[in-house]
């Protein structure tokens, strides 16, 4: 007897083999979540990875960065200053919105906030001379019972852009107030982020993740229509990751996790993305759609032409990408 439901059923009759696989919440395709999404910071609702020369190559993303005051400006002016070419390095560039453009009470709009971390690179010491070298001491930030030395990046009216280095290397630019998130210590392991980063590709060159609630309650204005509609409530987190590749097609996973009523509710929506990427299937060697289930987590994986990537991710409220001639 076939138990799948019926939109399943016909897409796996169609053109493409689909793979749908119920897994056991026990263990398989265990793996760590990458070390980007690892060292989140407590309170982060959403985030871009990418690897550096890369990233910094997209003009979406530098487009996206502008929404955020200061952010271009602060990456911009660590670069330059600290003599780095992301071209020539390995390591990520990570970008994690900590709280969301809100208006107060008295009508005024808050600044959103937001922490850029520079972690992976070849030469991470030699990255963290650069560092001393380029930007002045200003006291220090407790972290995790270490004084973390603080480097003055910019100063515009109330809003004070510092650089420091924890304890792995890993450096961090942003705001002084926003800074002091780090004390509060990362999501954690357990959080239902790290859960949907594990189905993603850590070696991606693009890799993000949103907490799905705080997206929907502050950005409604901003959020596609189709996004807020189809996650229901009890959906928590969702991560996705794109890997270019040949022959037109791009490698695409995605991830949520929530309730198990939130998964079973959700799948369609799940569902529709496969459809899509139904369509470019076929030829030796690309990989067949895979839907992956387990209690509390689904996620998907196929082929996607460049532009289906970039209408996903364009249904999740994010930047496209340029993937020609990208691997």
């Amino acid at each position: 007897m076939d138990l799948r439901p019926p939109s399943l059923r016909r897409l796996a009759g169609g053109a493409a083999v689909v793979s749908v696989l119920v897994l056991a919440a026990c263990g398989h395709r265990k793996a760590a979540a990458p070390d980007w999404a690892g060292s989140a910071p407590a309170g982060t609702v959403m985030a871009l990875s990418g690897r550096a020369g890369w990233l910094i190559e997209q003009q979406a993303f530098q487009a996206y960065l502008r929404q955020y005051p200061y952010a271009d400006q602060t990456l911009d002016l660590f670069l330059k200053k600290a003599r780095i070419s992301p071209a020539r390095e390995t390591g990520r560039i990570s970008f994690y919105v900590l709280s969301v453009p809100r208006v107060d009470p008295d009508g005024k709009p808050s600044l959103p906030e937001f922490l850029i971390q520079l972690g992976g690179f070849k030469d991470q010491a030699g990255l963290n001379m650069a560092v001393s070298e380029a930007f002045p001491t200003e006291g220090s930030l407790p972290v995790n019972r270490q004084e973390l030395p603080v480097h003055v990046i910019l100063d515009v009216n109330q809003v004070h852009i510092r650089a420091v280095t924890d304890a792995q290397g890993r450096v961090w630019l942003g705001d002084l107030k926003t800074l002091t998130r780090l004390a509060m210590g990362p999501l954690g392991p357990r959080h239902p982020v790290m859960k949907a980063a594990e189905w993603t590709d850590g070696a991606s060159p693009i890799q993000g993740f949103l907490q799905v609630r705080p997206i929907l309650d502050g950005l409604s204005a901003s959020v596609p229509p189709d996004l807020a509609r189809s996650l229901p409530k009890g959906i928590e987190s969702l991560a996705w990751s794109v890997t270019p590749g040949g022959k037109g097609t791009h490698r695409f996973d995605l991830s949520l996790t929530g309730s198990p009523e939130a998964i079973l509710q959700v799948a369609p929506w799940v569902q529709r993305f496969m459809a899509a990427a139904s369509a470019v299937q076929g030829g030796t060697g690309t990989a067949a759609p895979e839907i992956l289930q387990e209690r509390e987590r689904i996620g998907l994986r196929c082929q996607m032409t460049a532009d289906q990537i970039n209408q996903a991710l364009g249904r999740l409220a994010l930047p496209g990408l340029s993937l020609a001639g990208k691997k």
